[in-house]
């Protein structure tokens, strides 16, 4: 029995041994996805902790969108997962996240109460929670400290987009009605109903005869929630609906599955997506297999001068041009617009791969050739590049070069 005792003990050992051998060839590092600012407000007179996510490959030559989200501690991560992968469907453009840690919510993000209080939410945190009304102060802070230290710092688009929930929901309304200029878009999620109805209508008054216009883009979602939640959120959709004007674009959407909590995620993935949706040219209608590039720039520069910014066109709207155009057996207008693509991006090598099976398509082969080694020119002076890539693009030269013999 103590014989079989001492075997049974020594097959048990035997895996940790080994697994302790197998562990010394294991190493192990972080995965960084931002980094960490602690900001000194001298508007706030305190620090201010930032979680600051660039993209992957972000680039100073280049310039990217901006979303600030507050209540940053909870949101940050899943945030950036969300954002990746919209930016991994085409679904919007790259994009820095900045993450603004709270530190007194009521404070920062509930807007004063002039005279007396006008809902029974007003006079519940006026009476629980006397520090609030500071959105101006925040406000200060946003505008003299917190967008110059990231528009010095990044390389940044003049398009910003908020991303508030409940109580940070009621300050990106607020933000809206009182500083139209602060942000570009707003992702409102579930704003807790911090004013009455008369108020509502009597903001939206006030903002009619001011200039400039409010925002160019609005996503307001609300839950399955009771009390004023839903009331107030459709009647905020009231008032942008009929206070809307030809720059002012907004969305409604009742997430009736989702609870005040759980709808934060959904409304972030699906307010994104929609905010961005038109730097994206629809091809998806049929009537669009005779869009020229004409229409393709005129697009664009419309949309330039509505965000006060140069979009460039997208790749992925030359390329889906172009199959159409080629499909269609439109190769004038196809090479067009491939030859656009080329001198809009020079030094893509993607751009001249499209142009060149382009070429090999319509058996013009000297022209395929000469664009497919420019391409591997390019790639050979990208770092990171797949070794595959380089070899498929000489085996396209070798296929060419056979097609001239």
């Amino acid at each position: 029995m103590y014989r079989i005792l001492l075997i049974l003990l020594a097959f048990i050992l035997l895996p940790l041994h080994s697994k302790a051998l197998h562990a010394k060839n294991i190493s192990t590092s972080d995965i960084v996805i931002g980094e960490k600012v602690i900001l000194n407000s001298t508007v706030l007179k305190e620090e201010r902790e930032l979680l600051i996510y660039t993209p992957s490959d972000y680039h100073p030559s280049e310039q990217y969108q901006v979303i600030y989200l507050l209540d940053g501690r909870y949101h940050f991560i899943p945030t950036v997962g969300i954002v990746s992968s919209l930016v991994a469907s085409g679904l919007m453009p790259d994009s820095i996240v900045v993450a603004i840690k709270t530190s007194i919510r009521v404070r920062d993000y509930l807007p004063p109460i002039k005279d007396k209080p006008l809902s029974a939410q007003q006079k519940w945190i006026q009476t629980k929670f006397p520090r609030f009304g500071g959105t101006d102060n925040f406000v200060q802070f946003l505008e003299t400290e917190l967008f110059p230290y990231i528009e010095q710092n990044f390389s940044t688009l003049p398009n910003r987009t908020l991303i508030g929930h409940s109580n940070g929901g009621v300050f990106g309304l607020h933000a809206l009605l009182a500083h139209p200029t602060l942000f570009t878009n707003y992702l409102i999620i579930s704003p807790a109903p911090w004013w009455g109805d008369q108020e509502i209508d009597s903001l939206f008054s006030k903002q009619e005869s001011n200039a400039p216009q409010i925002a160019h883009n609005v996503f307001l979602t609300v839950a399955n929630e009771s009390g004023k939640y839903y009331s107030h959120a459709a009647r905020f959709a009231a008032n942008f609906s009929s206070n809307s004007s030809q720059a002012f674009t907004w969305y409604f959407e009742h997430l009736q599955e989702q609870t005040h909590q759980t709808t934060i995620y959904p409304s972030i993935l699906n307010g994104l997506s929609t905010l961005y949706q038109d730097f994206y040219f629809d091809h998806s209608s049929t009537a669009n297999k005779y869009v020229r590039l004409a229409d393709l720039v005129e697009y664009y520069d419309d949309l330039s001068k509505k965000y006060m910014f140069e979009v460039k066109i997208p790749i992925q709207a030359f390329v889906e041009l172009a199959d159409l155009q080629l499909a269609a057996k439109n190769e004038s207008d196809a090479f067009d617009t491939l030859n656009y693509f080329v001198k809009s991006y020079p030094e893509l090598s993607y751009a001249h791969q499209n142009i060149a099976h382009a070429y090999m398509k319509t058996k013009q082969y000297a022209l395929a050739k000469q664009n497919f080694e420019k391409a591997l020119e390019i790639s050979k002076q990208e770092t990171g590049i797949s070794y595959t890539v380089i070899d498929y693009l000489k085996d396209m030269i070798t296929t060419a070069e056979a097609k001239l013999k």
